[in-house]
């Protein structure tokens, strides 16, 4: 109940202030599991990213935030479980698998925090492993827009528009037993590739860990 209570809430609220577009819709499954992988460059993302999806997502998001147990308890009925960044955390790992498992289709951000710039950064071992670990398919998207609407440290944001791309599925094996670096590492910048061929000429990466040469940038959304 609550998570359809604030979709409903934040989609219309998304509309109105940001003129909240969609584009790809059609590349997201009808059902789960899959794994939704996102860039990240304002705290806008999470909830832009999840009622841009008809599928309800449960959330890896940063530990901090349920410290408070009413916003916890809040966070956990919408679907959001705690992570530890910097550092495996073997329960939120856990809890993602079982989601996983159960058909849920859930959401992360590879790169692990907000990107200071807005160009996608490298990704964290993190998405590449759960997804070769599940062996469920990955689904690429990009919010463009949010990091001049709401940038970090801005109490309030602007109304400026805002689209979400998402892109085509991409396939995971599932791999089972000791997983290589190097292939988590592979698989990790063909996700961050998917994500950078979704983002406009300023938000690509200017590493070449996660360049890709077929990205076709885009402009960036206008009103």
């Amino acid at each position: 109940m609550w998570y359809e209570f604030w979709k409903l809430f934040f989609s219309l609220w998304f509309r109105f202030l940001f003129h909240l577009r969609v584009e790809g819709r059609e590349h997201e499954p009808a059902v789960g599991p899959f794994l939704a992988i996102c860039n990240h460059v304002s705290a806008a993302d999470p909830p832009i990213a999840g009622v841009s999806l008809r599928t309800r997502c449960r959330y890896m998001t940063k530990h901090e935030l349920f410290r408070n147990p009413v916003l916890g308890w809040l966070f956990r009925s919408i679907g959001m479980y705690p992570v530890r960044r910097g550092q495996p955390d073997r329960r939120a790992i856990r809890e993602t698998l079982d989601a996983l498992a159960r058909g849920d289709a859930v959401m992360i951000f590879p790169e692990g925090t907000r990107s200071p710039d807005g160009r996608l950064m490298a990704a964290e071992p993190g998405a590449a492993f759960l997804a070769l670990r599940a062996g469920v398919p990955v689904l690429p998207m990009a919010v463009v827009g949010t990091l001049q609407a709401m940038p970090k440290g801005t109490r309030y944001p602007k109304r400026l528009p805002v689209v979400v791309r998402i892109g085509p599925l991409i396939a995971v094996p599932r791999r089972d037993g000791r997983l290589d670096r190097a292939e988590v590492d592979a698989w990790g910048r063909r996700f961050m590739a998917a994500i950078a061929a979704l983002l406009p000429t300023d938000q690509q990466p200017l590493s070449e860990i996660v360049r890709s040469e077929t990205a076709q940038p885009e402009t960036r959304p206008t009103g």
